[in-house]
């Protein structure tokens, strides 16, 4: 027997994924290239004392100049242009790169728990006794759930359960007829709260609750508005923000504006793309795409690090849509508006206020939170003082998922869930 199959395809491999991402891919491109173009070319005025310099960093500018004087003009403006052409190739490179790695996610999906609407808690805890302490894991709603079960030998909720943890994941997935309607305070009420009552009632004992990035503030929510129903043991927020206008760009409320009045958000009965969310985070910071594109061009294709930058990657770009109401409570609650900071977020008529609770637990802060700036997540340290802290190496998403996790931050949890 003959095969059929193209002879560009070998018959012993799988045909390799192509990806179009990071996304938008345009905007990565265009902005890396604008970068590194525009930095050639400003370099002129800046050794001769011009051009606009961030406040924080004048007396490093100062230090440069002075450093540069005694150069050949000509010959380091050759030398940056080089430099400037070299960066932007790698980043090139190592989008390339990533759009053809061979990874492909494959991991099994735990046992349903229960699911309401499209909610849903997964059960990692299969084969444990009956009195293994129960955590329920709350994502955010902006990304895929599945960053805390990355990879089949790369998963905290995973992790968890080999320590004796029955570690339970709620999962949001995408909005069905009904969410398309929700905003967060929906969330919490019609989903969050009675899966968290489900979970109490199956297992008859408290639930230690453990909320990541906006899935910490919708934890803390639901804390707050069952702590007199006494079925929380603990809660342990990870990389959750606060103050929303700590250390954000100049630019935030411009940008807010702008995206409020697109189309997507306009139109209530259409979910908003992860594509325009991806541009509202990339909008934060500009340089990351480039930064971890260059690093990863520089990689082992075949290594753990390289397999691990693009599990992460494509998780990053894999999120689900949102309901305009979310999206815009977001964008105007929290970001404009920074209602939980001045004591305005309300969830069922109740002012959302930490200081309210009881709860033991701890607040987790990477050492290096792009995404969250540090001020933010201390803002929330500071009204929370029942929470120890703990600080983490490693970013917003490396802290939870990175290739060094396990030691940093997995085993400790596991300790304090016990």
């Amino acid at each position: 027997m003959t095969d059929s199959r193209p002879p560009s395809t070998p018959p012993d491999e799988p045909p390799r994924q192509h990806r179009d991402g990071p996304h938008p891919l345009a905007l990565h491109v265009a902005s890396t290239t604008q970068n590194w173009t525009g930095a050639a070319a400003a370099f002129s005025l800046f050794a001769l004392g011009g051009g606009q310099i961030h406040p924080d960093l004048r007396r490093k500018a100062e230090e440069l100049r002075q450093k540069i004087q005694p150069m050949d003009p000509l010959q380091l403006q050759l030398a940056v242009m080089q430099g400037a052409q070299e960066r932007l190739s790698q980043t090139l490179a190592g989008i390339t790169a990533y759009q053809q790695h061979a990874y492909q996610r494959d991991v099994a999906k735990a046992p349903l728990f229960q699911r309401i609407g499209t909610t849903e808690i997964r059960d990692y805890g299969k084969g444990l006794p009956d009195d293994a302490p129960v955590v329920l894991a709350v994502p955010s709603l902006v990304n895929p759930a599945y960053i805390l079960d990355l990879m089949e030998d790369h998963s905290f909720v995973r992790y968890l359960a080999g320590q004796g943890v029955r570690p339970c994941l709620l999962d949001w997935t995408a909005p069905g007829d009904a969410e398309l309607e929700f905003g967060l305070e929906d969330y919490i009420l019609q989903r969050l709260i009675p899966l968290i009552r489900a979970l109490h009632r199956h297992h008859g004992r408290k639930i230690h609750l453990l909320g990541y990035c906006m899935g910490g503030n919708l934890a803390l929510a639901a804390a707050q508005i069952l702590q007199p129903e006494d079925i929380l043991h603990s809660l342990t927020l990870m990389a959750t923000p606060w103050d929303f206008h700590a250390d954000q760009p100049a630019h935030l409320k411009a940008l807010i504006d702008s995206f409020l009045k697109s189309t997507a958000l306009m139109d209530q009965a259409t979910p908003v793309p992860m594509n325009l969310l991806q541009l509202f985070f990339f909008s934060l910071d500009p340089s990351l795409s480039d930064r971890k594109f260059r690093q990863f061009a520089a990689l082992d294709p075949t290594g753990a690090r390289a397999r691990n930058f693009v599990a992460l990657e494509d998780w990053a770009n894999d999120g689900a849509p949102l309901s305009p109401r979310v999206a815009k409570d977001c964008l105007i609650n929290w970001y404009r508006e920074n209602q939980p900071h001045q004591g305005q977020w309300k969830i069922d008529g109740q002012v959302i206020d930490p200081a309210r609770l009881h709860l033991p637990g701890h607040i987790i802060t990477p050492q290096s939170d792009r995404i969250v700036p540090p001020a933010s997540a201390k803002a929330l340290q500071r009204v929370l003082p029942r929470l120890r802290h703990h600080a983490t190496p490693g970013g917003h998403v490396t802290m939870i998922a990175g290739p060094a996790a396990k030691v940093t931050l997995w085993s400790k949890l596991a300790l304090n869930l016990k």
